[in-house]
């Protein structure tokens, strides 16, 4: 809950009037987040590592500090080399990735559970969901009334707050470190053969076609939902909407996505997680419709964030998933910090690369149409990547 400052729906409430006090692009903003990401990426190995190997309790602590510091210097930005910089110190700490999820946050979670996985990191993804929809009208009322200097720095003081002391009360990366089993009931070890996992090295998953076809979805679909995250509310307000009524309609996306991804964390855990990442991409793209056909009318801010988030807990519970219950748990944090720097990449790029063509004069309604198209093209990618299969050599219970 406390990382939302760090959701690039926050961040896009201040494009506006940091555009216009800064007299900074759109594009050049947007590039601040890709830097953030960039950054995320390139550590993730050493957090994923560090995670399995020391566990998440210090890490947290460190990452408390850093992150809510980057945001209160934020306050001191007159030059866009330091925002670059700014937004990049606070993603190298294992909790500035995105919708692809946060490492620090997420592996440990994985860790302590097998059959009922889906349903904890759901619950676990629901907080980032809670602050955002706590942040966004904060943010808005803040920037409205003291400014968005201000308001950075309020955000960062409260994530440093908020994150720092829970790291070191309660972060912990496995039921081994309290001494305790894994999260799992007497009965369901005795009757579930799922209990036993198959665990793949991050060498071996890496070695199998589906790891790349999970993470070339991700990686087009990413692209899409960050520069669709980053933009939309700029081209509300373009419409003529207020600032006020937008950050009612775009507060009801994390909101909704509360109950979606919690809902989907379930479903998770019965259906076969190919159908659930087609169902995520094919109702993101559903979404776009209500923001492609839109002229100013406020119920399709209400009908496209809706619909957005009901996808949004499909497509997030999949990612969160895929990784652990095809590849298993045990070096979950070394692979995530593999394949997650390509992920982040990618989806590091949509934001620019969508300002930037905004800035050019490009019509905001081709890159949703775009947008929609390769939503379906990470479902349908999704969609074909079934469960790897081998010859099980190693059983970690």
């Amino acid at each position: 809950m406390a990382t939302a400052p760090l959701n690039p729906v926050v961040f896009s409430f201040f494009l506006v009037p940091m555009s216009a006090s800064t007299g900074w692009s759109l594009g050049s903003l947007s590039l601040a987040l890709t830097f953030r990401l960039v950054l995320s990426g390139l550590t993730a190995p050493l957090i994923g590592t560090t995670i399995d190997k020391f566990g998440p309790r210090w890490l947290g602590i460190l990452a408390g500090f850093v992150a809510g510091g980057s945001l209160v210097g934020l306050f001191f930005t007159h030059q866009i080399w330091l925002l670059y910089l700014l937004f990049a110190i606070s993603g190298c700490v294992g909790l500035g990735g995105g919708p692809g999820g946060n490492l620090l946050t997420l592996v440990p979670v994985a860790k302590w559970f097998i059959r009922q996985r889906g349903r904890a990191t759901s619950i676990a993804t629901t907080g980032m969901a809670v602050g955002t929809v706590l942040a966004i009208p904060a943010t808005q009322w803040m920037i409205q009334n003291f400014g968005w200097r201000e308001a950075w720095v309020a955000l960062g003081v409260l994530m440093a707050l908020i994150i720092v002391p829970l790291s070191f009360l309660l972060l912990r990366g496995s039921p081994s470190d309290l001494g305790l089993e894994i999260m799992e009931s007497k009965d369901e070890k005795a009757k579930s053969p799922t209990f036993l996992e198959d665990n793949w090295t991050a060498k071996e998953a890496l070695r199998h076609p589906v790891s790349w076809l999970i993470l070339t979805a991700y990686s087009v679909g990413g692209f899409a939902l960050t520069g669709v995250l980053l933009h939309r509310v700029a081209y509300w307000e373009s419409l003529g909407i207020s600032p006020a009524l937008v950050a009612f309609g775009t507060a009801l996306d994390p909101l909704t996505f509360m109950f979606s991804v919690v809902l989907f964390g379930i479903i998770g855990e019965r259906v076969k997680l190919q159908y659930l990442g087609l169902y995520g991409g094919l109702v993101f793209s559903l979404s776009m419709v209500a923001i492609i056909t839109s002229t100013g009318q406020i119920y399709s801010i209400i009908v496209h964030n809706i619909v957005w988030a009901a996808g949004g807990g499909a497509y997030i519970t999949t990612n969160n998933l895929i990784w652990p219950n095809y590849f298993g748990r045990k070096f979950l944090g070394t692979l995530r910090g593999i394949v997650f720097p390509i992920q982040v990449v990618a989806t590091g790029l949509g934001p620019p690369v969508y300002g930037f063509l905004l800035d050019s004069g490009v019509a905001p309604k081709t890159l949703w149409v775009i947008s929609a198209f390769l939503f379906i093209i990470a479902g349908l990618l999704l969609f074909l990547a079934a469960p790897p299969k081998r010859r099980i050599s190693t059983i970690e219970k």
